[in-house]
């Protein structure tokens, strides 16, 4: 059976921007590893596909957002007999009994951003000690979360909180079961012009770390840049660098490029029907495009329930036959019109959304006001990922 939408997901390419990155990392900061973002499903691009891949290449280091990634993840590898060294939740699990067993049995390292958090884990794995569903040594690994200026998770990194947050940290690291083994924060700007917030939050989270590692809490590892910090600030590289959209060939923002990666994902659909459009005839619902002339119009059959958006519309196109083909009227759930007026086309021609170029997404992101890791992120699950 061949689908009428495929992602292609270019495994020579992952592994060349894994590579390329983790040797930058390495001749500027040689005890730096690298720490591949695989949550979401990889950015969309297929966990299954991307996770084996990148390990073949040297990753050992995976960061996801929630418990379900995590086990998803460790799965892969185990599943091969491979081992990674960590595979860090950066997100919120809930301490239920379900989730503290799997944290302590699969080793997976949790951030942990409040004392409450933290007791409430170190309650959860003596529970389940005491009905004998986990050994003595087990336990939870965690990095602590700073919050530097995100405002989201993390402990409080302003000067006014300095002794009450150190405390508290250390408090974390006196908690039975509970054994701390890094800590973290996020930049907020770094894909920004101004380097002013990112140097804020860097002086704040190196404040706390300080504070801590003074009062005798020191931390094996520690990690502040992400894609953008990675390919910015050199200077901010600790013991380990998170590399998220990067990995995936696309750049954190148009201030913040590298055109050594290669995007890896190359969305592609078909030409489903072509037909003649005469002047004052309108397009797709709500009639919101009128032909002024006449004009040939091809139906794709991709459309918001597949991942690409009605926010496209607004000036959006798909590559076909590597020319840009401009959206006509409103993005339906499962179909798109676009405008073939003077282009060599048949029924069942391959168009392209996201092409190897990345110039098409630019300009679909554009479009609807969004960024590439929307887009990528957005492609749905009836969309196959194959390995090419």
């Amino acid at each position: 059976m061949t689908e009428k939408n495929i992602a292609e997901i270019d495994v020579s390419a992952l592994k060349h921007n894994f590579i390329v990155l983790r040797d930058r990392i390495k001749n500027a900061s040689p005890d730096t590893e690298p720490m591949c973002v695989v949550k979401a499903d990889a950015y969309g691009h297929s966990a299954e596909i991307c996770v084996p891949a990148l390990y073949e290449a040297g990753a050992r280091h995976f960061a996801v957002s929630s418990i379900e990634e995590a086990e998803q993840i460790f799965a892969i590898l185990d599943a091969k007999n491979w081992v990674a060294k960590s595979i860090l939740i950066l997100g919120y699990t809930p301490a239920e009994s379900d989730n503290v067993k799997l944290l302590a049995r699969h080793k997976i390292t949790q951030a942990v951003y409040s004392f409450e958090y933290a007791k409430a884990l170190s309650e959860g794995v003596r529970a389940l000690k005491e009905c004998s569903v986990l050994d003595e040594d087990d336990c939870i690994r965690c990095h602590i979360k700073l919050d530097s200026g995100m405002n989201r998770l993390g402990f409080d990194t302003h000067k006014y909180a300095l002794d009450e947050t150190v405390a508290e940290i250390l408090d974390v690291s006196k908690l039975p079961d509970i054994s701390v083994r890094g800590v973290f924060s996020h930049f907020a700007c770094a894909d920004e012009e101004d380097e002013g917030f990112s140097m804020q939050q860097f002086e704040r989270y190196n404040n706390i770390v300080a504070h801590c590692e003074e009062a005798g809490l020191v931390f094996k590892c520690k990690h502040i840049c992400n894609s953008a910090g990675a390919l910015r600030f050199p200077e901010m590289y600790q013991d380990m660098v998170r590399l998220g959209i990067v990995l995936y060939g696309l750049s954190p923002s148009d201030v913040v490029r590298d055109d050594e990666l290669i995007p890896v994902m190359r969305l592609k659909s078909r030409i489903a029907h072509i037909h003649k459009l005469h002047a004052g005839d309108c397009v797709s619902y709500g009639a919101e495009f009128t032909a002024d002339r006449e004009m040939t119009v091809a139906a794709i059959p991709i459309g918001y329930a597949d991942g690409f958006i009605r926010g496209y519309k607004n000036g959006g196109t798909v590559m076909v036959g590597g020319v840009p083909a401009r959206l006509l009227g409103r993005v339906c759930m499962d179909q798109c019109m676009v405008d073939v007026t003077d282009l060599d086309v048949c029924i069942g021609d391959y168009v392209y959304i996201f092409d190897e170029s990345g110039e098409n997404m630019k300009r679909l992101c554009n479009a609807a006001g969004t960024i590439n890791y929307e887009a990528v992120c957005l492609v749905s699950k009836r969309v196959k990922r194959v390995a090419v």
